[in-house]
């Protein structure tokens, strides 16, 4: 019990630690390179399986928390232009799972996990469930996080006659976190509990968190509204990090020297297929080519919606098509590469 408390504070302090420096995904990152440097020289960690199950849930709910039953009107026009990127995305991605499997030490379920454009916090608890290399995914993860954020925005070139100069702020759903005495609050934790148990128990990969945001849309779908408190997330990501970093060995620390070229791989096919599948998406959709880049850039709805409104584009499509995109990735793209590995290799 001792080693179990000391683990989770060594995750805390160092995901509070980049949380407050304002990395992108910092509590969970933090969290592990804490608990993966203990563990490496350490006899301290201990992290039962639990919390991930814990963090799992915890992840789905928020993911499905995303969707809003108000803009169901307008998500039924972009669900072509959603399908069409999914499409891209997962040719994109068994592409870079292969070449990343052919030259480096990697499995190919790590690699083919490795990149999903899926959440940087969500992805790893899944590849953990299905026993791939959860520490390393999400350090590619990470990179692929950083260069949506950093290098997408270099792909677009403002246009005012797409625009019509309006810097429009994205239409986000205004988050009212629910008090921690809310019923509601409860009764949806609980519920998505057992939905994601139901998950587990039915054996279906990743099942934890794929039925426990599929209640909580469902909920959403049937107007009963709540907004997990932002800790909520925060401490899915801290046991999500403790566990994938308790998993991280001396022997891990040694291969992370050969994930250099798994990295560029990941940034370079990732930037093509962005520019790509946005030219495709502007074309095929009649979308401002600005607007259809930064919907199939492989970082965050919110991080793409807020530099949208920077550059004067329409920040709402943008999130609502990242989010689409998400739940699209989280819920399927797995399941596919799972079974790609399982009958081919």
């Amino acid at each position: 019990m001792t080693n179990l408390l000391l683990t989770i504070l060594i995750a805390f302090i160092g995901g509070y630690i980049l949380q407050k420096l304002r990395v992108p995904g910092g509590m969970m990152l933090g969290s592990v390179i804490m608990v993966a440097i203990f563990n490496v020289n350490t006899q301290i960690i201990a992290m039962p399986m639990e919390f991930r199950i814990i963090a799992q849930t915890i992840a789905g709910a928020y993911i499905g928390m995303t969707v809003k039953k108000e803009n169901l009107p307008r998500m039924k026009h972009l669900i072509r232009p959603t399908i069409t990127l999914l499409v891209g995305l997962i040719v994109t991605n068994f592409l870079v799972g292969i070449l990343i499997y052919l030259v480096s030490p990697l499995d190919i379920l790590t690699s083919f996990l490795a990149g999903i454009p899926g959440g940087v916090s969500d992805t790893p608890l899944i590849a953990a469930d299905l026993g791939a290399d959860a520490a390393k995914v999400t350090v590619l993860q990470f990179v692929r996080l950083i260069s949506g954020i950093s290098m997408v925005p270099l792909l677009v070139k403002y246009d005012s006659k797409e625009t019509g100069g309006t810097g429009e702020k994205p239409k986000l759903v205004i988050k009212k976190p629910s008090s921690i005495k809310n019923r509601k609050l409860w009764v949806s934790l609980i519920l998505a509990f057992i939905a994601g148990t139901a998950g587990r128990m039915m054996g279906v990969p990743a099942g934890t968190l794929i039925f426990a945001m599929l209640c909580i849309v469902i909920l959403k779908m049937a107007s009963y509204e709540v907004t997990f408190p932002i800790w909520f997330k925060r401490m899915a990501q801290l046991f999500s990090g403790a566990y994938i970093g308790s998993r991280f060995g001396y022997q891990d620390f040694v291969e992370l020297k050969y994930l250099a070229i798994p990295a560029l791989i990941l940034v370079v096919l990732n930037m093509f297929s962005c520019f790509l599948m946005g030219n495709i998406l502007a074309k095929k959709y009649k979308l401002p080519l600005s607007q259809a880049i930064l919907s199939s850039s492989p970082a965050g709805a919110s991080d793409m919606a807020l530099i949208a409104s920077d550059l004067g584009v329409s920040g709402s499509d943008v999130a609502m098509i990242q989010i689409l995109r998400l739940i699209g990735a989280i819920s399927i793209f797995p399941q596919v590469f799972y079974m790609i590995t399982k009958v081919f290799f």
